[in-house]
């Protein structure tokens, strides 16, 4: 698989966990949002990405990002691995 497929099936299996959090948390799925660690100093270890969810109340009072749970952060740590080198399974949602 290409890295760029390997990326692809990265994005859907976010996508899919952002929408199981946003149904069990009662919001409606507005997106998804990688935010990025700043830069570290010279020498230092870069900091991790942070996944969140775009959502908004049910009432349409406005959306607000919630950063996804533990289990969902857990998976996309795995697949984050298996993008970069291509080793073992694809991740399954």
């Amino acid at each position: 698989m290409t890295p760029a497929k390997r990326q692809a099936a990265f994005d859907r299996l976010f996508t899919e966990l952002a929408k199981k959090c946003a149904r069990r948390l009662g919001l409606s799925y507005a997106g998804t949002i990688r935010k990025l660690p700043p830069p570290p100093l010279p020498g230092g270890k870069p900091g991790e990405t942070r996944y969140y969810l775009n959502a908004v109340a049910e009432d349409s009072r406005g959306g607000r990002l919630v950063e996804l749970g533990r289990t969902a952060d857990a998976a996309l740590r795995r697949a984050e691995r298996w993008v970069r080198t291509g080793v073992g399974r694809k991740p399954a949602s």
